[in-house]
């Protein structure tokens, strides 16, 4: 079991550093400047573009992303038949995620 798991990794390994190697191959080496301009719609800007990011949301975006893969992770433990030790493991997961969700619901980084 762990030596399949040992190849998968690997095998997983290998195609990612190879698909990252085929993009760096494959991709525009000189791009056209017109390709680079800004639009909005489709037409050109109106006026010069700053492009800043507001970051406003990002915790929040983050606080989601993690809070959706533990609802996955807890759905899979649930309807799975895993030993029951690893409900421990659970409960340790879901106290270190209540952490940062705490934090975002209790105000979070005042900007």
């Amino acid at each position: 079991m762990l030596y399949d798991f040992v190849i998968f990794v690997i095998v997983m390994t290998i195609a990612g550093i190879s698909l990252w190697l085929l993009s760096i191959v494959t991709s525009p080496k000189n791009p056209h400047p017109v390709k680079e301009d800004t639009y909005e719609c489709g037409l050109p800007a109106p006026e010069p573009i700053i492009s800043s990011v507001n970051f406003q949301y990002y915790f929040y975006a983050i606080i989601f992303i993690a809070m959706d893969i533990a609802g996955v992770l807890f759905v899979l433990y649930a309807i799975g038949k895993g030993n029951p030790s690893f409900g421990w493991i659970f409960i340790l997961f879901s106290f270190l995620l209540m952490i940062p969700l705490s934090y975002v619901m209790l105000g979070g980084r005042k900007e």
